[in-house]
C-alpha cells in the first residue's frame, strides 16, 4: 500500500549519507521505525549509502579492515530494509562520491572489467527496481532536482547547490542539516535542502571527530509530493537523543 499522507499528497523518504557498514546502527533502527510508520510511496537515496572503503585510494586503517564482499553484504542488507517498506512509486539511488570509488578503482586496476564490475550490478539495483543516477549527474522527482553533490561540501554548499540548479534541489555529501528558501523578482521561490547523515562518527577516520560532531547532524528527510503540480513539500527530520518526530508521532530507539 503505502504512500499518501493527506489527500492527494504522496509521501517521500529521503535517505541521507549512510556509509554502510560504518553507519550508526541505533540511528538506522530509529530511521526504519519512522519509515515504516510513514509508509512512503517514493524512496530517494541521495548518495554515499555505501562507504566502499575497501576500494578507496586512501591509506587503509587495519582496524577497519573488511573484505569487499563483507561491505557489499551490509549494503545489500540496508537495501533489503528499504525494499521491505513496499514503496510502489519511484525508488531512486543517486550514486555518491563513495560509490564512485569503485568506478575509479576499476579504471585504474582492471579497466578490462570496467563495464562488468559496477555498483548497480553488485547491488542488483535493476532487479530491485531502483533507478540509478550516476555520480555527477542528476534526476527529478516531480519538480524537485536530486543529486549527491555539485562539488562543495562545507557550510555554504546548500547555497551553492541552489545557485548551480536555480531550481529546487535536494543534495547530500555535507552531512549537515540545511534548508534554504530563496525567491526571484517574479516571486517564484526555490528550496535547497540537505538532510544530515546516518553514519557512525566514531568510525570516521578522515576528519577530526570534534569537527564532525560539531558540523554534522544525524537525521533524514521526508517529503510530500503533489503529483498534480510536481511541488515537493520538504520536512527535515533531525535525530535528537535517538528520538525523532514524523507526522506528529514521536519515535524512540533504546540503546
Amino acid at each position: 500500500m503505502g504512500g499518501t499522507s493527506s489527500g492527494e499528497l504522496e509521501a517521500v523518504l529521503f535517505v541521507p549519507d549512510t556509509h554502510r557498514p560504518y553507519h550508526d546502527k541505533r540511528a538506522w533502527r530509529l530511521f526504519m521505525k519512522a519509515a515504516r510508520a510513514l509508509r512512503p510511496k517514493h524512496i530517494v537515496i541521495i548518495g554515499d549509502f555505501g562507504d566502499f572503503y575497501t576500494v578507496s585510494a586512501h591509506s587503509k586503517d587495519p582496524r577497519r579492515a573488511l573484505r569487499h564482499k563483507e561491505e557489499m553484504k551490509d549494503v545489500r542488507k540496508g537495501l533489503d530494509d528499504l525494499d521491505s517498506l513496499g514503496a510502489t512509486g519511484e525508488k531512486i539511488y543517486c550514486l555518491g562520491n563513495h560509490e564512485d570509488r569503485l568506478r575509479r578503482y576499476m579504471m585504474d586496476k582492471a579497466p578490462e572489467l570496467y563495464e562488468e564490475v559496477t555498483v548497480p550490478h553488485m547491488l542488483d539495483l535493476e532487479k530491485r527496481g531502483w533507478q540509478v543516477v550516476p555520480y555527477k549527474d542528476h534526476t527529478k522527482l516531480g519538480a524537485l532536482h536530486l543529486t549527491h553533490d555539485t562539488g562543495p561540501s562545507g557550510r555554504y554548499s546548500v547555497y551553492r547547490c541552489l545557485e548551480a540548479f536555480r531550481h529546487s534541489v535536494v543534495t547530500g555529501h555535507s552531512h549537515r542539516f540545511a534548508y534554504v528558501v530563496e525567491g526571484d523578482a517574479t516571486g517564484m521561490a526555490t528550496v535547497s535542502a540537505q538532510f544530515g547523515h546516518l553514519l557512525d562518527v566514531d568510525a570516521t577516520d578522515y576528519m577530526h571527530k570534534v569537527r564532525a560532531r560539531k558540523d554534522w547532524a544525524l537525521g533524514f528527510g521526508v517529503g510530500y509530493l503533489n503529483p498534480r503540480t510536481g511541488y515537493m513539500y520538504l520536512v527535515p527530520v533531525p535525530i535528537v537523543g535517538y528520538t525523532c518526530c514524523v507526522n506528529g508521532e514521536l519515535f524512540k530507539e533504546a540503546a
